[in-house]
């Protein structure tokens, strides 16, 4: 037996059917063209992953061969016009630093403490001209080596500047900070020693 519908039934149908599945709800949010979402999240100033890491590895490196007494190894990881303050060492320039690498030697050739800097939360804020501002947390210990006794020294923030030549990540600024107090006075001290190096 068959089943007879109605034409008008079978139009109206049609039609409604039509309605609905080619025009979209007023209400509905078309989905984001993932091409476009991509393109405008990228930023000229992005730090590539790569770059992150050889960063990272620049004051890691230091900051260790720093601890080891390896003070000749650091100079590898200085950009030549390197300045700051780290844990009381002033950073004056690569040469400067080379010069006072033996003094340096000197004052802790007979102590029995091993320092270690404990690096953390690295951020990276990139500049114009292949510049990244660094910040972190940085701990600093010693190690009694005859006791075993280990203290902690101080707690703060390291706060810097890299710059990359020949492709290589080279630390610019360094400073040691222990508040967040000093950190405020850094960085307008930091801004306003890059204006003048602007200027001159």
């Amino acid at each position: 037996m068959m089943l007879k519908i109605p034409v008008f039934a079978l139009l109206t149908a049609s039609c409604l059917s039509g309605l609905f599945s080619c025009n979209p709800s007023p209400t509905r949010v078309p989905e984001p063209d993932s091409t476009a979402t991509s393109v405008a999240g990228t930023n000229a100033n992005d730090l590539d992953y790569d770059d992150q890491r050889q960063i990272e590895k620049v004051v890691l490196g230091f900051c260790e061969n720093f601890d080891k007494g390896d003070l000749q190894k650091c100079v590898e990881f200085m950009d030549d016009s390197i300045r700051g303050h780290i844990d009381g060492v002033k950073l004056k320039g690569k040469q400067h630093w080379t010069t006072k690498i033996d003094s340096l030697l000197a004052s802790i050739k007979n102590t029995h403490y091993q320092t270690r800097h404990m690096i953390t939360n690295m951020q990276f804020f990139p500049e114009a001209n292949d510049t990244v501002k660094v910040s972190m947390y940085a701990s600093w210990i010693w190690t009694d080596l005859l006791s075993g006794e280990i203290q902690l020294m101080s707690v703060g923030y390291y706060k810097g500047k890299l710059v990359k030549k020949k492709g290589n990540w080279l630390i610019a600024v360094l400073n040691s900070l222990p508040d967040s107090r000093l950190v405020k006075q850094y960085f307008y001290k930091d801004i306003e020693a890059d204006r003048k190096d602007t200027i001159n």
